[in-house]
């Protein structure tokens, strides 16, 4: 594959470096290669830039958010450059990787209908909550 396919194909990495919309370009990777692992972690990216927008009235706590946010902003880029140049290879050897889905279940557990990917983020979203609500008080 020459270099002009891999850039068409890694165009989802300028969403990287852009403040608030840093997580959708792995949301979109996660998406198209159905990954919850690249999904979860673009919401990851994305939670601090929401509350520190709803909680943008209250003194102080925006601060924090912004902080967490620029911080996961720069690890959001390093890791979006990372997972297009492994992309990048996969792409040039197309048959002998694959990317395969991610399961946060294992084939050999019992499947219970307890949805794992919404616990996590939920329990992320109360702690940053919390965070809010503690640093406010």
């Amino acid at each position: 594959m020459n270099a002009l396919e891999k850039i068409k194909r890694s165009w989802w990495v300028i969403f990287s470096p852009i403040i608030i919309f840093n997580g959708l370009g792995f949301i979109f990777i996660g998406a198209i290669h159905d990954n919850k692992n690249w999904i979860l972690e673009g919401v990851i990216y994305e939670l601090p830039w929401v509350f520190g927008i709803i909680f943008s009235d209250f003194d102080g706590i925006i601060e924090v958010y912004v902080a967490i946010a620029m911080i996961l902003l720069l690890i959001s880029i390093v890791r979006s450059v990372w997972v297009a140049i492994k992309l990048a290879d996969v792409y040039d050897n197309e048959d002998k990787y694959s990317i395969q889905s991610t399961s946060l279940n294992s084939s050999t557990q019992d499947k219970n209908d307890f949805p794992t990917t919404l616990a996590c983020v939920s329990c992320l979203v109360l702690v940053f909550i919390a965070y809010g609500i503690l640093a406010f008080i």
